[in-house]
């Protein structure tokens, strides 16, 4: 499954869904993997599940050659949409690169290798379904009881306890839930640095 890349030059990539949130401890164990500081590229504020309007990628999908290895921490930094995972690392098997993941390289050429990564890729994807698919549930539950009519300003506290919790662990960004809750951004900022409703 693990291929080996003596010598082989590291790009490393590391992603977080809020501004707010720190990539040091990203950035710290690619350090550790040999990825030099000037080949770490970063995307702030961004969910993994699409890789629209993701620069830091873009940036380091660019910036790797025949030989080197693109790398992550963890899967789920890289890609949480199994198409696009597919696209990218057969693009990047096709230039001659490998994907390093942690400490271990895989080629997407090997049978075994591909099967690991698209197991991750499948996860990941349905991690973030069931994040969406909870976050629907709560937005149905609030129209039967009446607390959500229309686009109100204000979003009823179990969405906003959902919103909360999913910022806070990184799973979206504030652009994501502001296109999902049908609000500006600047609602989903208040809702998330604000106090929770009823607290002063």
């Amino acid at each position: 499954m693990n291929a080996t890349a003596p010598g082989a030059v590291r790009v490393g990539y590391a992603r977080c869904s809020t501004y707010e949130q720190d990539v040091v401890v990203q950035t710290e164990q690619l350090l550790a993997l040999g990825v030099p500081a000037g080949r770490i590229y970063i995307d702030r504020g961004f969910s993994g599940t699409t890789r629209r309007n993701r620069g830091g990628l873009d940036q380091a999908l660019a910036a790797v050659w025949p030989a080197s290895v693109f790398t992550v921490t963890k899967f789920d930094r890289f890609a949480r949409n199994m198409a696009e995972t597919n696209h990218i690392l057969t693009d990047l098997s096709d230039r001659g690169l490998l994907f390093g993941l942690g400490g271990s390289v895989y080629d997407w050429n090997d049978p075994f290798g591909r099967l690991f990564l698209q197991t991750l890729a499948m996860v990941a994807e349905f991690e973030a379904n069931l994040g969406h698919l909870r976050t629907r549930e709560g937005m149905a539950l609030a129209h039967r009881n009446g607390k959500l009519k229309g686009k109100q300003p204000k979003l009823p506290e179990s969405a906003r306890r959902s919103i909360r919790r999913r910022y806070a662990e990184g799973e979206v960004s504030l652009a994501d839930l502001a296109t999902e809750y049908s609000v500006g951004r600047s609602t989903i900022h208040r809702i998330v640095h604000g106090p929770p409703t009823g607290q002063s």
